[in-house]
């Protein structure tokens, strides 16, 4: 179903009595967020069906709004109360790899224009042993711009013929895709089957991982770092010595 059907289809409602039954809810900010960003998002996607007559799919519509609840979420401070029974501060922070093992983290970054991967891979001893970036032109879509960043994590460990790899990311769907060997969606299955062919050719032992975001902040500030430089900048940065 395109976008358009979605929106032709939908019931309407009665914006202000919705609003205000939102602002009388029992958690009134949290619900105020996730319907901003939502509510962003559609009437972005509504604005290229009307002005550049595109046709987004309503799938990619969903998942750009995960992602951007998720980037609004991330950037509020704390709350004030901590929870009752705090995870460790280990699990929250990049953890390193077993002495035999490399971990290569990868990100995305995405803007108008496109998206851009940040990998960044350390030993055991945690010191970084390369970071490195790439851009995508054209790709907007979170969801894609963490694949091919997944993707770029994968063809850089079968180019260095890497033995024993830990992956990181910080997307929980890309990861379990990856794990399980999954190709099957609609959107991101041409660029997963380009990462199962890569690990077919390859011989490694490979784990995949999801971690929180401040476990995967290295890669998070090269993707952003390497979405602001031109082509040329881009092969001759030196991301190591920038990132320490």
């Amino acid at each position: 179903m395109g976008l358009n059907d979605f929106i032709t289809s939908a019931p309407t409602v009665n914006f202000s009595l919705w609003w205000r039954h939102v602002m009388l809810s029992e958690h009134p900010q949290t619900h105020v967020l996730l319907y901003v960003c939502v509510l962003w998002r559609i009437w972005k996607s509504r604005n290229k069906v009307v002005f550049e007559h595109l046709q987004p799919h309503a799938q990619s519509l969903a998942r750009q709004c995960f992602f951007h609840v998720r980037e609004v979420s991330s950037s509020l401070p704390p709350a004030p109360a901590p929870p009752r029974h705090p995870p460790s501060s280990r699990l929250l922070s990049w953890v390193p790899p077993p002495d035999d093992f490399l971990k290569i983290n990868f990100d995305a970054a995405v803007r108008v224009s496109g998206c851009s991967s940040g990998l960044v891979i350390r030993g055991a001893d945690g010191h970084v042993a390369l970071a490195v970036g790439f851009q995508h032109s054209g790709i907007t879509d979170p969801y894609l711009a963490e694949l091919l960043a997944a993707r770029d994590a994968i063809s850089l460990l079968v180019s260095k013929s890497l033995p024993r790899v830990i992956i990181e990311g910080d997307s929980e769907v890309v990861v379990r895709q990856l794990r399980q060997g999954d190709s099957s969606d609609s959107l991101g299955g041409p660029v997963l089957r380009d990462c199962f062919l890569l690990l077919a050719s390859a011989s490694v032992s490979l784990e995949f991982r999801a971690v929180p975001r401040t476990a995967n902040r290295a890669a998070h500030r090269v993707a952003q770092k390497a979405l602001l430089l031109s082509p040329l900048e881009l092969c001759s940065f030196d991301f190591v010595g920038w990132l320490h």
